[in-house]
């Protein structure tokens, strides 16, 4: 018999929001089977099937087993929400982590680093490397009375009169704020669309206006911490390859939404949408809220680790550098600097993109033609409401 001891089970992460996004739209449009879809993501069937379950909006209580059972098509059995899934898996993980993985060791742990170190939850869950649970499920240990530790560590608690009416009066100021963009978000205004939402012209490259969208960090130091706040934002139109590039004064959600209001005066009129990873500097509610309820502009999000979903603008990132190499920093870097890296980046051919075409000359074509296009589209439509107007007459 073998002394080795068996290699320990690898724990698959949680299926995520966007990943349930994927899964409806392969299962509901592309009505592939569970096993397709677990080799897509990369989870097991049975992880596939019970999340199918889960977010299933089809009610056969009153239907026995058996004629369950014998219907031909699963695909007319289960019909998969995303949001219901999101809603149920949000629902039953916040009812977990309840004290069973809380251990002497780790009680000991908390307390010591609130109580004697002065840490905040927050500090614990993110640097101590003993601590494999989040700041929330800290709070909730103690909130139950598991760990014992001095609130007062981490929260103030009392406060002259003046401080709590300001403290009351800025939680009243983010409730509101937080109702508003609820209500945003249920009228469809600040809905984070999937990648796999895309129309097919899209995913063609035929039509002219789709932009890929990415942000080039600078360099970093030994801790791992970045020298300077500032980035590039870079800008890649799918047809053409034609480049943008707008310096960014930090991740900040007013910066990023800065650094875009600079693109969109440049090359608004020619965007149709806006393709972005998950990272957090696009996900924000305020450059959300910008771009699709302000100007009007469908923002996709591609699936996360997979930057072959943006290509286009992955490949422009990587002629960046040759301008910038990794290691770089951007605090010196103007934005007069940008604008002529870009034009050299957009006068380069092309030989497999563009079959030896440089990006600026095929951006002007087709920015020329869409003009066109929309004040043809223009005119006919003032032309039939005119004719209304007569005819009501």
């Amino acid at each position: 018999m073998s002394d080795e001891t068996p290699k320990k089970r690898k724990r698959q992460p949680h299926i995520n929001e966007n990943q349930r996004h994927m899964i409806e739209y392969l299962w509901n449009i592309e009505k592939m089977t569970q096993a397709d879809i677990a080799r897509r993501l990369g989870y097991t069937p049975s992880s596939i099937l019970r999340e199918l379950h889960r977010g299933n909006t089809l009610d056969f209580s009153h239907v026995d087993r058996r004629t369950l059972l014998n219907m031909e098509d699963i695909h007319a059995r289960i019909k998969y929400s995303a949001q219901r899934g999101q809603y149920l898996a949000l629902k039953k993980r916040s009812k977990m982590g309840t004290g069973s993985r809380l251990t002497p060791e780790l009680k000991e742990i908390i307390e010591t680093w609130v109580n004697v170190e002065h840490w905040t939850p927050e500090q614990i869950a993110g640097n101590v490397q003993d601590v494999d649970v989040s700041a929330s499920v800290i709070r909730l240990w103690a909130r139950k009375g598991l760990i014992d530790i001095r609130k007062h560590k981490y929260h103030r608690q009392n406060g002259t009169p003046k401080e709590r009416a300001v403290a009351q009066t800025r939680r009243a100021k983010e409730r509101e704020i937080a109702r508003l963009r609820e209500q945003l978000k249920n009228d469809g205004e600040l809905v984070r669309h999937s990648i796999f939402d895309r129309s097919q012209v899209v995913e063609s490259r035929k039509q002219f206006g789709h932009w890929e969208i990415d942000l080039v960090l600078p360099a970093k130091m030994n801790n791992q911490r970045y020298q300077d706040t500032t980035a590039i934002m870079t800008f890649t139109e799918r047809k053409t390859r034609f480049t943008a590039l707008v310096l960014v004064r930090s991740k900040k959600s007013s910066d990023m939404v800065d650094a875009f209001k600079l693109f969109y005066e440049r090359y608004g009129k020619a965007v149709r949408t806006i393709t972005a990873d998950n990272g957090s500097e696009f996900i924000s509610w305020d450059f959300l809220e910008y771009v699709q309820k302000e100007l009007k502009i469908k923002l996709y999000y591609a699936t996360p680790s997979s930057p072959q979903q943006r290509g286009s603008n992955e490949n422009r990132n990587r002629k960046l550098r040759d301008w910038y190499p990794k290691g770089t920093s951007f605090k010196d870097v103007k934005q007069r600097q940008l604008d002529e890296v870009a034009s050299k980046m957009n006068a380069m051919p092309l030989r497999q993109a563009l079959d030896g075409k440089r990006p600026m000359v095929v951006f002007e074509q087709e920015y020329k033609a869409m003009q066109r296009y929309r004040r043809a589209y223009e005119k006919r439509k003032q032309r039939m409401l005119e004719e209304r107007q007569n005819d009501e007459k």
